[in-house]
């Protein structure tokens, strides 16, 4: 029953983040970030209490292939199956170095980009028709993209990583730049477009931490909008938000479980599918104040606004007396 109800929330909601851009359906939108090296699937229930339908967390290609063409998906499948159990969908980033290619290096060489979407084409094989895909994290900056980021490197990247997702699943839905930092990269953004990005995602994923308030985050969602428009007219791409997020050591708790419920309101009014929020279980450091749940493993305000929402849209209008 569980799988089978799973089944129509995944095609619902699968369905949504390739749709036009009107405003996304509530309780269906929410999501977090969790941490893969962790046991946060273990709280998968309290997460599911709080509303949370997706998690979005790294399928770190170090992990998975520890010898070439060698692949072990058995922490994943523990996480995906934990999450699954409770009505919640997995987002899987495929990101970051291999020491077996390139030194380590973001793939830049042909030999390693073959890997990459070799590693790409296994995960989409594995876990075929259950995933939602994000090629990188943040390739924009320095510390994910080892060095100088470059678009270019990216999308050649992306595509041939995309191309071999697609022989496995050709209905796996893929999105991309995953675009982070304090700032709006609309440049960087700009330049996957005119290389080509646009044909092969189904969403452009983005990080507004520019925004100094979540209601910052509008017009850039519309210069955003605008600039999909002009390089893929004849195609409805989404905005999806895979990564959001306000510090507590800047903003206080209290403030910080206010801003998340405008993030939401913010996102629903503009049509954003899909809130990603960082993160859940906080670290020592670094990012130490993001989260809904403290290093001792207490909510926060935060979780408490969250499950809040939750009951206020579950809950039967006013007047209604069952079935």
């Amino acid at each position: 029953m569980v799988l089978a109800r799973l089944a129509v929330f995944s095609t619902v909601v699968l369905t949504t983040l390739v749709a036009a851009t009107r405003p996304a359906a509530a309780a269906d939108d929410v999501g977090i970030v969790v941490n893969f090296s962790s046991d946060d699937y273990e709280q998968a229930a309290v997460m599911a209490a709080a509303g949370i339908r997706w998690v979005r967390t790294d399928l770190a290609w170090s992990h998975v292939e520890r010898a070439p063409g060698e692949y072990d998906f058995t922490h994943w499948d523990r996480l995906v199956e934990a999450y699954e159990a409770h009505g919640i969908l997995t987002l899987l980033i495929l990101g970051y170095g291999n020491a077996l290619y390139d030194d380590g290096f973001p793939p830049q060489s042909e030999g390693a980009r073959a890997a990459f979407a070799a590693f790409a084409g296994a995960a989409a094989r594995h876990f075929r028709g259950k995933i939602v895909w994000e090629i990188w994290n943040e390739p924009n900056l320095p510390q994910y993209w080892a060095g100088v980021p470059d678009p270019g490197a990216y999308v050649a990247l992306a595509r041939s990583a995309a191309a071999a997702i697609r022989k496995e699943d050709p209905r796996a839905r893929i999105l991309g730049p995953s675009v982070g930092g304090g700032r709006f990269d609309s440049e960087y953004l700009e330049a996957t477009f005119r290389l080509g990005l646009l044909d092969f995602v189904d969403g452009v994923s983005v990080h507004p931490y520019g925004a100094a308030h979540p209601e910052a985050a509008t017009a850039f969602y519309d210069d955003l909008r605008r600039r999909i428009a002009a390089y893929a007219p004849n195609r409805e791409i989404p905005i999806v938000v895979t990564e959001w997020g306000y510090p507590a050591l800047d903003i206080g708790a209290d403030a910080q479980a206010e801003y998340l419920l405008r993030a939401i309101a913010v996102n629903r009014a503009a049509g954003i599918p899909l809130t990603c929020w960082y993160n859940w279980r906080e670290p020592l450091l670094p990012w130490n104040s993001f989260g809904l749940i403290d290093v001792r493993g207490r909510t926060k305000p935060a979780y408490q606004a969250l499950r809040e929402l939750r009951g206020r849209e579950s809950s039967p209008p006013t007047g209604h007396r069952g079935p």
